[in-house]
């Protein structure tokens, strides 16, 4: 009988005053296996606009070469009086023909939303619509009952007045005209060439490169956040397998414990 009590006792202390094991609670952050695929995929994209970056470096710098000999061919055949095609000939009220736009881009994995930058062509009369649409916007003032009545006290042609002055004041802007025209009317065709592969260069390669090297730069720091990221998750799963195995230890001292506190209490 004293055995069985011994015994009895022994495995009640065991599982009621014993220590409880708790189960441990499953993570439901991502695992360094996701983190190491986000790294992968950020990493194939950075080496494919490292690619096209280096790519176009090289074609600007190809055709920049290209404008300078087609600059220089063109000053070795100028007329006479004509001593540079460069700045000498510039007109001071020359205007922009071609507007930078700056859009964001969709959020693609990976892109951080960074910036696309375009050349479009450009007008006077984009202006005049925007100063149109400017002018349509209006804020009405606080005392917006006194003024209309003060405008309907006044006779109509007072009221007319300055929508009168308005149309003869605004006039139309002269077109811009083509920048060859600044160094005469018989410009040779070197010089021709020279402004076409410039205007290529402007409108087509380098907005390009502004954009890969923004994208470039917003998946540099995506590659940053993802490592911190990982290394964290690496620290968690570590802190965690620790964890485990002092849990697995504790059973195992307590599995041994249990015949020497049996005899002890069967004493």
């Amino acid at each position: 009988m004293e055995q069985d009590r011994a015994e009895t006792r022994a495995a009640g202390g065991t599982e009621a005053g014993g220590p409880q094991q708790q189960p441990l609670v499953p993570n439901p952050s991502p695992s360094v296996a996701d983190y190491d695929d986000a790294l992968d995929s950020l990493l194939l994209r950075y080496l494919s606009l490292l690619d096209e970056y280096t790519r176009l470096r090289a074609a600007l710098g190809a055709l920049q070469s290209t404008v300078f000999q087609s600059l220089a061919r063109a000053n070795f055949t100028a007329e006479r009086g004509v001593r540079h095609y460069g700045q000498d000939y510039y007109d001071e009220r020359m205007q922009a023909t071609r507007r930078l736009r700056v859009t964001s881009a969709p959020s693609a994995p990976g892109a951080g939303g960074s910036p696309v930058f375009e050349v479009v062509a450009h007008s006077p009369e984009d202006d005049d619509k925007d100063e149109d649409e400017a002018a349509e916007v209006e804020v009405e003032p606080a005392n917006g009952v006194d003024e209309q009545q003060a405008n309907e006290e006044k006779p109509k042609e007072q009221q007319q007045q300055p929508a009168q002055n308005n149309n003869k004041t605004k006039k139309k802007k002269p077109k811009p005209h083509d920048p060859l025209r600044w160094f005469g009317v018989l410009t040779p065709m070197a010089l021709r060439a020279a402004q076409g592969q410039a205007a290529e260069a402007v409108q087509g390669l380098i907005p390009r490169l502004a954009t890969v090297s923004a994208e470039m730069a917003g998946v540099e720091v995506e590659v940053r956040r993802t490592r911190k990221k990982r290394a964290k998750a690496v620290a968690a799963d570590l802190k965690r397998q620790q964890e485990e195995e002092k849990q697995t230890l504790e059973k195992r001292v307590d599995g041994q414990d249990k015949p020497g506190r049996a005899e002890v209490l069967a004493e």
